[in-house]
C-alpha cells in the first residue's frame, strides 16, 4: 500500500542507486550488526541499499535536492523512521522548498500509516513553519472519520486548536462523533479539551454538560467514558452540584438497578467528598459490586472498601 501510495508521487531517484550517475560519488555505508549477530534481520536488497546510501548523506551532512528524494525513500520503506523525518524537515527548511506541498507528501502517507507518531510530529513541524493552519482541521477530520481513536491524530488536532485558536464548531463535530459512537472515550476527552479551553468550567457550564453527560448514560448506562466525564466534571467544580449529580445517579439506578459503573462512580464521589450517610452507603456498595456485580475485580473492591472504612472511622474519630 505504501508503494502504491508513494508510487503516485514525483520521484528524482533511479534505482538501483549504484547504477545511477547522480549517485556515483557517493560511498554507501553498510549496516553495522557487529561481528557475530544473533538474529540479524533478513532486509531486502532495495531496503538495504536505500539505507546504505542514507547513512552515507547523513555522514556527510549534505542537504541537496538529491538528499530530499532519498528520504522520501527512506521514509517510504519504513515510515517510522525517526531520523528520515527529521533529516527530510532539514532539507527541506535548507532548500527553501514548498512546505504546503509537503503537506501533501504527509497525506499520502497517512493514508498508509496513520498511527504513525513520527509523521504527525512531522507534520506539526511543518505547519508551525508554514504560520497557518491551513486545512488542518479538514485533514484531522479525514483521518479521525477513518479512525475516531487514532491518539497521534487527536493530538495534532488539540495542537493546531490550541495554536490557531480554532475552537469555534468544535464541540459541534465532537457531538458528530459521540452520535456515532457513544462510546468513543477519545471524543469525550475532546469534549472536556474544548470546554476547559474556551469557556471553562463556569456554574452554568458544569450544569450543562452534567446534563449532557446523563443523557448520554441513559441510553448507555454501562457506558464507562461519560462516567469519567462526570468525573472530570466533578473534580472542576461539580462538587458544588452533587444534589443535581446524584438525583440523576439514582434516576439511574431506578432504571437499572445493576449498574455497576454508576455504583462505581458514586464510590469515587463519597470518598471524594466524604460524609458518613455516603460513605456507609458505599461500603453496601462495594460489597455488591464484589460479590455481585464486578467479580472479576473482587480484589479492587476490597482495596476500595478497606478505603472507605479508613475514611468512615477519621470521620467518626474527629466526632468524639
Amino acid at each position: 500500500k505504501i508503494n502504491a501510495a508513494l508510487g503516485r508521487m514525483e520521484t528524482e531517484l533511479t534505482f538501483p542507486l549504484r547504477s545511477s550517475e547522480i549517485w556515483k560519488d557517493v560511498t554507501p555505508i553498510p549496516q553495522d550488526d557487529g561481528p557475530n549477530p544473533i538474529v540479524p534481520i533478513s532486509y531486502s536488497p532495495h531496503f538495504v541499499e536505500v539505507m546504505d546510501y542514507f547513512r552515507a548523506i547523513l555522514k556527510k551532512g549534505e542537504k541537496s535536492k538529491r538528499a530530499l528524494s532519498l528520504t522520501k525513500e527512506v521514509i517510504k520503506v519504513n515510515p517510522a523512521n525517526y531520523t528520515g523525518w527529521l533529516f527530510r524537515r532539514e532539507c527541506l527548511l535548507a532548500l527553501g522548498a514548498d512546505l504546503k506541498k509537503e503537506l501533501k507528501f504527509i497525506d499520502e502517507i497517512a493514508e498508509v500509516s496513520s498511527k504513525n507518531y513520527q509523521l504527525w510530529h512531522h507534520r506539526r513541524v511543518i505547519v508551525k513553519e508554514i504560520g497557518n493552519a491551513g486545512e488542518e482541521l479538514e485533514a484531522t477530520t479525514k483521518a479521525l472519520i477513518a479512525d475516531p481513536k487514532n491518539y497521534h491524530v487527536w493530538a495534532h488536532r488539540q495542537w493546531v486548536l490550541r495554536n490557531f485558536n480554532l475552537y469555534k464548531n468544535e464541540l459541534k463535530f465532537v457531538d458528530l462523533l459521540l452520535k456515532n459512537d457513544i462510546r468513543n472515550n477519545s471524543a469525550w476527552n475532546q469534549r472536556f479539551f474544548v470546554v476547559k479551553n474556551t469557556t471553562g468550567f463556569t456554574e452554568d457550564m458544569l450544569k450543562r454538560e452534567i446534563d449532557y453527560a446523563y443523557t448520554a448514560l441513559k441510553k448507555v448506562p454501562n457506558n464507562l467514558s461519560p462516567w469519567n466525564y462526570l468525573r472530570g466534571l466533578v473534580e472542576q467544580g461539580g462538587h458544588k452540584m452533587m444534589t443535581l449529580i446524584n438525583a440523576e445517579a439514582a434516576e439511574i439506578l431506578k432504571k437499572d438497578s445493576k449498574c455497576a459503573e454508576c455504583l462505581s462512580f458514586l464510590v469515587d464521589v463519597a470518598l471524594k467528598f466524604p460524609d458518613e450517610k455516603k460513605l456507609t452507603v458505599a461500603l453496601s456498595m462495594c460489597e455488591r459490586l464484589k460479590t455481585e456485580l464486578s467479580q472479576i475485580r473482587a480484589k479492587y473492591w476490597e482495596y476500595q472498601a478497606k478505603k472507605v472504612q479508613q475514611k468512615l472511622d477519621e470521620l467518626k474519630e474527629s466526632k468524639k
